[in-house]
């Protein structure tokens, strides 16, 4: 495929949220609390930001970094009676626990070594960085672009346009690589080609991307 620039999006594409029990455990010991509503908490955390949602549709907390970290306690204080001490414990460690999908490095090695531009956009109340370059991700990319940051929020096309501008390409060079069609299929409206890829065995199915691009 013909493409000098790849967006990705980031939870569900490139990276995905480790074992929650474990981060459960972990806050809750460090938390020093008895008495845990484990199954409820953890229910939560599974279904935090579509719980979000049906509070603010709007999924405003993603152009501001304390709303973000707000609405994260509220869902949990309110739903799964979690004490804010954990809750905010939980919020501290949150990206400590994300991991790299199987295969993202190596894509992201593969369209690098063939001279594409690289970058990523994602919805988010919380700077990704760090974690990317703890993961050995962020090196590889050459933007990236964050609500919280721009003040744009996935589907608006502008922060797609935006993305392709920060690359130095036009958008009918850019393929962007996502999972939800309701927030990354804005892309298409800027004139962004778009591949959705699947979640099968409880992971993004990144290889279907690699395979589109001609680099598996």
């Amino acid at each position: 495929m013909g493409f000098a620039g790849v967006l990705f999006d980031f939870h569900k594409t490139l990276v995905v949220a480790g074992s929650l029990e474990s981060w459960l455990r972990q806050s809750v010991d460090a938390s020093g609390e008895d008495d845990v509503a484990d199954a409820e908490i953890l229910a939560a955390l599974r279904s935090v930001w579509a719980r979000a949602a049906l509070r603010y549709p709007d999924t405003r907390w993603d152009l501001d970094s304390r709303l973000h970290r707000a609405v994260f306690r509220e869902v949990l204080e309110r739903e799964a009676d979690c004490t804010p001490t954990l809750a905010d414990i939980l919020d501290d460690t949150m990206s400590e626990h994300w991991v790299a999908v199987p295969g993202a490095i190596e894509l992201l090695e593969r369209l690098r070594a063939g001279g594409h531009r690289i970058g990523m956009v994602s919805n988010t109340g919380i700077d990704l960085r760090p974690r990317l370059a703890e993961l050995g991700l962020l090196a590889y990319l050459d933007t990236v672009v964050l609500s919280f940051e721009e003040g744009l929020v996935k589907p608006d096309p502008r922060i797609f346009r935006l993305a392709a501008d920060r690359l130095g390409l036009p958008v009918s060079e850019c393929l962007f690589v996502g999972d939800d069609p309701r927030t990354d299929g804005g892309a298409v409206q800027v004139g962004m080609t778009t591949a959705l890829i699947p979640q099968e065995g409880g992971g993004p199915q990144l290889h279907r991307a690699a395979a589109f691009l001609g680099v598996d």
